[in-house]
């Protein structure tokens, strides 16, 4: 059973990370401050450092949180198919980031190129994941993983399925995949966010096709 102590932990982080999230729709990271996120969430200065060291490593924690939301719907792309429909959808999620929260997903982009990935210190709770996110049903349920293992497993699941060709190298497959993840966002995102969707779309279908040109030669 959840304590009120857990619950109240749980609600205080959340309240950040959310202030957050709001502070970055004017503003980048480095522009923000403890203070107005302090404001924001209703808490003293003490308590935000209390629960992170930085202002970085609440970020860290809303990337975690964004890649557990992406975890969610991977797993309802699952169970519907395996390989190309997931990425699809995976890129899909990533778009209507782009769509909805363009400054969070600017400084996820940042996170990455600096080097961010999971940190296993960095539980996230049962009863956390339930009040950050109370619309997706069981995702209490939901692993927690980085952007490259659902792309590795679902590669591999189109390789498998004959989707893609069996001589298809994995790590050129993935690190193009990631290539067109990343590098749509950092041309469109500041002008045209509501078109990376479209250009997520194609730039996937010339990789496939591109693959399949390659395998056969190869052959």
């Amino acid at each position: 059973m959840t304590s009120l102590r857990d619950k109240k932990f749980a609600r205080t982080r959340l309240a950040l990370a959310g202030a957050l999230a709001t502070a970055l729709a004017e503003q980048s990271l480095a522009d923000i401050s403890v203070k107005r996120l302090c404001s924001e969430a209703e808490v003293s200065e003490a308590t935000f450092f209390n629960y992170f060291p930085s202002k970085s490593d609440l970020m860290t924690y809303l990337a975690h949180l964004w890649l557990l939301e992406l975890g969610w719907y991977m797993q309802q792309a699952n169970a519907r198919a395996r390989g190309l429909p997931a990425i699809d959808e995976l890129f899909a999620h990533a778009a209507a980031t782009c769509a909805r929260k363009p400054g969070v997903f600017r400084e996820l982009l940042v996170w990455i190129a600096r080097g961010g990935k999971l940190d296993p210190a960095l539980e996230i709770s049962a009863i956390e994941k339930q009040l950050a996110f109370p619309g997706l049903a069981q995702i209490d349920r939901t692993p927690l993983k980085g952007i490259d293992a659902w792309l590795v497993a679902e590669l591999q699941a189109a390789i498998a399925a004959d989707t893609l060709p069996p001589n298809a190298l994995l790590p050129t497959l993935l690190a193009a995949s990631v290539t067109i993840l990343l590098g749509v966002p950092l041309t469109l995102l500041a002008s045209a966010p509501d078109k990376v969707a479209g250009m997520y779309r194609q730039q996937l279908a010339l990789l496939w096709a591109g693959v399949q040109a390659t395998a056969g030669q190869r052959a």
